[in-house]
Parts: C-alpha cells; sequence; structure tokens
C-alpha cells in the first residue's frame, strides 16, 4: 500500500549554490550520502514538513537535464504496487531493483501526464519533526503538470490512494500534489506557506517557488 508522499527530487548542477537557497527558506539537511557506483552525491532538506531530495552528479554532463523531476512516494510492498500500476496500462521506467544507495528498493513509473513517479520501500525516515525557525511553514504543494487532468485525477485519487482536498489538489501523509492543466514543465512549480508570502522565486536550477498564505 502506498502511504506517503515521501519527497520531490531532481537534478542539481551546483549542490552548494542549491543548499544556500533552500538554507534562505529555513530549510534543514537531514541526510547527506555519496553513491560510489553512481558518482552522484544525494542530499535531502527538510522545509518545514517536507523533503526536497537533490542529486548532483561528480561529473558534468552538458547533455544533462537539470530541475526538479519527480515526486517519491512510500510502500510498504514495493512489488505488489508496481505490478498492479502495470497491469492499469501506466507507463514503466524502471522495474523494482536495490536503491543505487543500498538503501531498500524503489522503481519508476509515468503517471498519465509523463510525471516521473517514484515507489519506494526502505526503513530509513530522513523526514526530522517539523523545521519551524525559518520563514516557511510548510511544503503546501508540490504542483504537477496534468494536461489531462481526468487521468491524473484517477492516477492519485484513485490509485494511489491520495485524499481529495480541493478540486486539483490530493494529499496522502504530511504533503501534497496540485494538478496544474497548464504547467510548464512535469514539476511545475513547489508551493510553500509562509506566514507573509512574497513574490515568486526561482532556485539556481530554474524551478519556480511560490509562496502562498499559511493556513
Amino acid at each position: 500500500m502506498i502511504y506517503e508522499l515521501n519527497h520531490v527530487g531532481g537534478r542539481v548542477q551546483d549542490l552548494e549554490a542549491s543548499l544556500s537557497f533552500y538554507d534562505g527558506l529555513g530549510a534543514e539537511v537531514v541526510d547527506r550520502l555519496f553513491m560510489s557506483n553512481s558518482r552522484v552525491h544525494r542530499v535531502h532538506v527538510q522545509i518545514a514538513t517536507g523533503l526536497v531530495e537533490l542529486l548532483h552528479p561528480e561529473e558534468s554532463d552538458p547533455q544533462a537535464t537539470y530541475g526538479l523531476n519527480h515526486v517519491g512516494f512510500m510502500t510498504d510492498d514495493l512489488d505488489d504496487d508496481y505490478a498492479r500500476l502495470m497491469a492499469l496500462g501506466y507507463g514503466e521506467i524502471s522495474s523494482p531493483r536495490v536503491a543505487g544507495s543500498g538503501q531498500g528498493r524503489l522503481a519508476f513509473l509515468s503517471d498519465p501526464n509523463g510525471v516521473r513517479v517514484e515507489l519506494l520501500q526502505r526503513s530509513e525516515e530522513f523526514r526530522v519533526p517539523p523545521i519551524t525557525a525559518g520563514p516557511v511553514h510548510g511544503l503546501s504543494y508540490v504542483a504537477l503538470a496534468a494536461p489531462d487532468l481526468d487521468a491524473a485525477i484517477e492516477f492519485y485519487g484513485t490509485q494511489l490512494g491520495m485524499e481529495r482536498v480541493a478540486d486539483d489538489t490530493f494529499r496522502i501523509g504530511a504533503d501534497a500534489v496540485k494538478l496544474v492543466p497548464d504547467a510548464a514543465s512535469s514539476i511545475d512549480h513547489l508551493g510553500l506557506a509562509a506566514a507573509e508570502p512574497g513574490a515568486d522565486v526561482q532556485d539556481p536550477d530554474g524551478n519556480r517557488v511560490v509562496f502562498v498564505p499559511a493556513a
């Protein structure tokens, strides 16, 4: 069963610049690991309750695409959930395998609109109690491309078991996804709840961050 929206993640060009950006939002580093097989630095930062996974290859690749590119969900039965979603016709990216970190297992598939979805089964818990010292009160949502809105609603609401909390927003665990029919990219933006919302900003890789009023 899928029980948690665990993180949003992607590849970054300049790890220290990304860490500085998130530090300015009040985020804290809660996990740091070098994956020797792929030569990739993996860092999880936590904003209030939400995790952002930063993947930084040791060797630069001029052909690589940088920026947030997937959402990760926790499951207590990776093989069953993956097989069930494959049987329903969702797009296969990589079948269940041992994670590059060695921490459990994972698989990737595509949602109906091409968003990369990671399924994770592992024992490690990177999330710490809510971080309240910074200007951000919470990761309000991760905005995902949904040009076929009905198909996305079926996927996230029915097949992933997320609770519909608004017409376009689904929650599971502490965090939520917001479906955006006219999104500019697969991960359109992050919505951060703040006491004093300001102008939208971009992180070092061009990901848009939108500040919304804290509840």
